[in-house]
């Protein structure tokens, strides 16, 4: 490596060490995943050591375990509510010493959209884990792959941070964002986006903000968010609103119909200036049209993009790539990270399979086809091919803790498994023991869309308990055919979920389910419903897309949202 690194900018000099620190890192990761379960096993004895005199490492005698066998025998399988009463008394009572021994200066809020969200304690190694495997160990992998040219900023960041105090002092939100906060006044030097946006009023107009100034800056190199669902909707926010971008851009305004409070706009009418230049090559783009990918043209330095993609993100990397991308960017997909901790991390660019992390949790696995926990395993027992539950002892205080996360086991790398996410078990439908996943939803959707020369923005679907059993989609569309109807659709939707659920078809042969529904609902609608959900305190980086309605409160407000015109024909 032939390079001046004091030259470099302060965020080019941080990525430079980020790859200097975790390049060994990396290679560590790599030697664990010769004997994974020794180093998972370290750990879990690790965790039982230092939390042996918590409460409730007293409760179920810690101390005397000397084995895995012993942890499985004395500790219970839990779930949240076997903790809901100890976090109470940390975040109310400032107690300490109960379920972990670890400092907790951080409740990650779990991304209930509708709902009551939980909070789920972060502790400072799960933070440090967090840190290593996303930034330390992922610049590696970058820089490896893509040599050195993409570390200086820009960075466009849509991983919004919005962060309150709870009343024992730790701050509480999403972890992405407790990572983007701890970069305070630092964060203009790294990123297109303003901290009015990063750190948003839920006044504020953030969709506005991450594009304009995305737009701004020609050399942004890297695009980073928590799902890449979020860059699709940025693109598509850009080619609706290109026009008044463009012209704020070129006389350095905030268009007055942009919502925010007073003091917001002041303080962005303060950092901008007229950049007549940049607006016109960015008029020159947008007026030749989006029929080809635009991204390469307004960021001919862009290089890669790093966000989920896999399980219900996967339709809209597909869509981002066909309409705005092309095919020459590279993609870091993240592994599977939740507010309990990381499970997973990739170890190669433009691979959706990730690896299980040996040193960030001890984990367990019950078979999906089995639901029993009797049949629970460890992670050296995994069959590649098979669908299992996640179980986990993390580094924040939960013990066998189960996760209602289901991955597959897709390969091995070395001895470690390899693993792809592939749905919440508590989003699946099942009115007469069918259990349908979000992924045969999904899937179904998808062959339909083929067979019939349509796309649509997004779906979701409830169960029917009317006069009859049967599923309701409802379908945003971006395309309909002249000529297809709804009934065509519901057609060719039902021949294909009994495709992908066999169980499903059954049911439908039998009787005992009727043939599906669908309904459109109007242009516009997850966009609103994602507007919806942010001003009512959800981080953006959390929101994931309501595939199936699990409340009545989800269920009313889209059919509020009927197209009635395209249900009529």
């Amino acid at each position: 490596m032939d390079m001046d690194v004091s030259k470099l900018s302060p965020m080019g000099q941080l990525n430079m060490k980020n790859y200097s620190d975790g390049k060994p890192l990396y290679e560590q990761l790599i030697e664990m995943t010769k004997d994974p379960m020794k180093y998972n096993t370290e750990l879990l004895m690790k965790i039982v050591r230092d939390n042996k005199d918590t409460e409730y490492g007293k409760k179920y005698g810690f101390a005397e375990i000397e084995s895995i066998e012993d942890y499985q025998r004395r500790v219970p399988i839990t779930m949240f509510d076997d903790y809901a009463g100890y976090i109470y008394e940390m975040t109310e009572e400032g107690k300490t010493n109960l379920i972990t021994a670890y400092p907790v200066n951080h409740y990650a809020k779990s991304s209930g959209t509708m709902g009551n969200p939980k909070r789920i304690p972060v502790s400072d190694p799960s933070l440090f884990i967090l840190n290593k495997y996303n930034y330390l160990i992922r610049t590696a992998i970058q820089c490896d792959a893509l040599g050195f040219g993409w570390i200086e900023p820009p960075v466009i960041n849509l991983i919004e941070a919005p962060m309150s105090t709870l009343k024992n002092g730790a701050t509480y939100g999403a972890i992405s964002g407790k990572i983007v906060a701890a970069l305070g006044d630092k964060l203009p030097l790294f990123m297109t986006s303003p901290v009015e946006a990063l750190i948003p009023d839920v006044k504020t107009n953030a969709r506005y903000l991450h594009a304009r100034f995305a737009l701004m800056n020609k050399s942004s190199t890297l695009a980073i968010c928590s799902y890449i669902s979020m860059i699709l909707e940025m693109m598509q926010y850009i080619e609706k609103e290109w026009d008044m971008l463009v012209r704020d851009i070129e006389q350095g305004t905030i268009d007055e119909s942009i919502k925010m409070p007073d003091e917001v706009r002041a303080s962005l009418m303060a950092k901008i200036r007229p950049m007549p230049e940049r607006a016109a090559e960015l008029r020159e783009i947008f007026e030749a049209g989006f029929d080809e990918p635009v991204m390469p043209r307004i960021w001919p330095d862009m290089v890669c993009m790093v966000g989920i993609s896999t399980g219900g993100f996967s339709d809209y990397l597909r869509r981002l790539k066909e309409k705005y991308a092309g095919d020459g960017y590279s993609y870091l997909f993240p592994g599977v990270t939740a507010s309990e901790g990381l499970f997973t991390t990739p170890v190669a660019m433009d691979d959706f399979r990730s690896i299980l992390v040996p040193d960030s949790m001890f984990y367990e696995f019950i078979p999906v086809d089995t639901d029993d926990p009797a049949d629970i395993v460890t992670m050296d027992k995994l069959e590649v091919g098979r669908v299992y539950e996640i179980v986990a002892t993390n580094l924040s205080g939960f013990y066998r803790y189960r996760m209602r996360d289901a991955l597959k086991v897709v390969g091995m790398y070395n001895n470690t498994p390899m693993m792809e996410f592939q749905y919440r078990i508590d989003q699946s439908l099942s009115m007469t023991g069918e259990k349908t996943t979000e992924v045969a939803l999904r899937t179904a959707l998808e062959m339909t869309e083929t067979e019939l020369g349509f796309s649509v923005i997004d779906f979701s679907v409830y169960p029917d308990v009317g006069d009859t059993l049967r599923y309701v989609y409802l379908i945003e569309p971006d395309s309909l055919p002249a000529g297809l109807t709804r009934e065509a659709v519901a057609e060719s939707l039902n021949a294909n979920l009994c495709k992908t659920n066999a169980q499903y078809g059954d049911k439908i042969v039998r009787g005992l389910l009727q043939r599906l529904d669908v309904k459109y609902v109007q242009p516009e609608t997850y966009l609103l419903y994602r507007d919806l959900a942010i001003s009512k305190g959800t981080a953006s980086s959390q929101l994931k897309p309501p595939r199936i309605l699990s409340n009545d409160i989800q269920k009313r407000f889209f059919l509020a949202l009927l197209d009635e015109e395209l249900n009529r024909g």
